[in-house]
């Protein structure tokens, strides 16, 4: 238990500076997401990438939990700019389009994170297993 807890804690806080330096930066901005809350989505799905990540990775193996992740990321952003353009085609009047959009970018920045988490996590564990000593060569 004792060595749980760094291996947990590690991955998700660079995943966290990493997601600020993103949030700071303003990243979803010029990806698509609206200006008045391109930074307040991410800040939202982040948290909730970073509690995902962390249980997910508790039941689930490595590599299927990042592929898994890798692809959540891609169909929410597909999401986001699906509701984006459909939601300015209509000249802001398609109200679901609008909801795709901005839930869309939560759900980005939910599965972003919780993808960032799971690769550090996996490289950290990889690391600690070639600099194990009962590792067979």
């Amino acid at each position: 238990m004792r060595h749980l807890l760094p291996a947990l804690i590690l991955p998700a806080l660079i995943a966290a500076l990493v997601m600020a330096v993103i949030i700071a930066q303003d990243i979803a901005r010029p990806l698509g997401a609206h200006p008045w809350w391109s930074q307040r989505t991410l800040l939202i799905g982040a948290p909730i990438g970073l509690i995902l990540a962390t249980l997910a990775g508790l039941k689930l193996r490595p590599i299927p939990l990042t592929i898994t992740l890798a692809i959540a990321t891609a169909l929410a952003f597909a999401t986001a700019k699906y509701g984006q353009t459909q939601f300015a085609a209509s000249y802001a009047e398609d109200q679901f389009a609008g909801k795709l959009w901005y839930f869309g970018w939560i759900a980005t920045g939910a599965t972003l994170t919780a993808l960032l988490t799971a690769l550090i996590n996996y490289v950290t564990n990889r690391h600690r297993q070639s600099n194990s000593p009962n590792t067979p060569l």
